[in-house]
């Protein structure tokens, strides 16, 4: 089994990169922890330096009259009824980048732009992470398609504590399926969650979880009306986490957006789903698997129509730097930039249909869950405040590097 901890926040302002790689080839190894795994630096504005960093927060553009209007996504019927293609706007299927919608912020002087949100104003599955093969439902809370396995995931990660969601399986056959699962933002969604090992699922046709594209018995199919729900258990982050978003913004069909890097899975990970070397005409088996390391006193419990059903994944591989990296950003490729997690996420294939319920509205929400647990819902409300917090943080940094030029 791989070695598990507890997640941690960035290293302290005296400890080195070089420092963090000997911990984590350590725990790799099996040996102990002894210090947070993690690379980014504590945030600590040395005006010595502030120079250096001048362009930082600067814009690239200016604001324009149209910026301040108001914008909602233009929906295209599909042959499909009730499903809509979205073509306006940015996908996070160009590797390596992310986007969110952004709006002019007066009130922020130097970085002028800040995130905002879109309709329908609540969690659902994301504009922007999915695949453009995908069609979504007015209100974003369901997916089909009408191709082969494509994926969407929702817009709000689970990063910490105890969250309960359900997936509500609207059309499941012979012919239509469906895998619900959750996944990290380096999980494919040109592919069924679980395809990878950035992701965990659950399989409707046979009830099987898989992960690393490896189906395991687990329970009974599930099909058209079921509800699974989900609950997920994270280690509490209990030590402060530094954000770096390092975004800028930028126009996409005259609608103002934030790009910036996205994560990548690595070439330990993707080896995962073919343990073997080759040498020469000769493929052999790795003799010394690489192991990830996961998360202590993490699982997912699952249950179908209210009924307890099991736990099929525990100690789920950890998310936080250095065990997730930044692509196309090799300088600052272990920075956390506040999107990691885990993601709720659905795939379909041709025609099938299922749907998210965050909350509070459940069908069969257990009684029994307990007071720590949250509803998925709940960590909207959060994300909106942290970012609001990390704005106001990155315009105090933006005019202290203004005035010191």
């Amino acid at each position: 089994m791989a070695s598990t901890i507890p997640q941690k926040r960035p290293l302290e302002e005296d400890e080195t990169l070089s420092e963090s790689q000997e911990q984590l080839q350590s725990v790799s190894n099996g040996g102990p922890i002894s210090q947070p795994l993690s690379t980014t630096p504590s945030v600590k504005i040395e005006l010595s330096n502030l120079k250096s960093n001048m362009n930082k927060y600067q814009p690239y553009i200016s604001y324009k009259p149209t910026d301040f209007l108001y914008f909602e996504p233009h929906a295209i019927e599909s042959k499909i009824e009730g499903f809509y293609q979205i073509d306006d706007m940015p996908f996070n299927t160009r590797r390596g980048f992310q986007y969110s919608p952004s709006s002019p912020n007066p009130l922020l002087p130097i970085i002028k732009f800040s995130l905002t949100e879109l309709p329908p104003f609540k969690p659902t599955l994301s504009y922007f992470d999915r695949s453009n093969a995908t069609l979504i439902s007015e209100d974003l809370s369901s997916v089909t398609t009408d191709r082969g396995w494509v994926s969407a995931r929702a817009s709000t990660p689970i990063q910490e504590g105890k969250v309960y969601l359900e997936f509500n399986i609207i059309k499941s056959d012979e012919s239509s399926h469906v895998r619900i699962g959750i996944g990290r933002r380096e999980a494919s969604i040109e592919a069924p969650i679980g395809f990878d090992g950035y992701g965990y699922a659950l399989r409707d046709k046979t009830g099987q979880k898989v992960h690393l594209s490896r189906p395991c018995p687990f329970m009974d199919s599930f099909q058209t009306g079921d509800v699974i729900g989900f609950l997920i258990q994270l280690p509490i982050m209990t030590e402060f986490q530094d954000i770096t978003r390092d975004q800028i913004a930028i126009r996409y069909r005259n609608r103002l957006y934030l790009e910036k890097f996205d994560y990548i899975p690595n070439k330990k990970m993707e080896h995962l789903l073919n343990p073997m070397t080759v040498f020469g005409e000769k493929t052999v088996a790795d003799t010394n698997p690489f192991l990830p390391i996961s998360l202590t006193n993490s699982s997912i419990t699952i249950f179908k129509n209210g009924k307890y059903i099991g736990v099929p994944f525990e100690d789920l591989y950890a998310f936080l730097p250095p065990f997730s990296e930044l692509g196309k950003n090799k300088q600052n490729m272990f920075n956390n930039n506040g999107t990691l997690g885990y993601y709720p996420t659905v795939s379909v294939f041709n025609g099938g249909i299922a749907e998210l319920n965050p909350g509070p509205n459940f069908k069969f929400r257990p009684d029994d869950l307990g007071n720590d647990v949250k509803d998925y819902c709940e960590l909207y409300g959060e994300k909106i405040a942290e970012e609001i917090v990390w704005d106001i943080i990155d315009e105090i940094e933006a005019e202290l590097i203004h005035d010191s030029v």
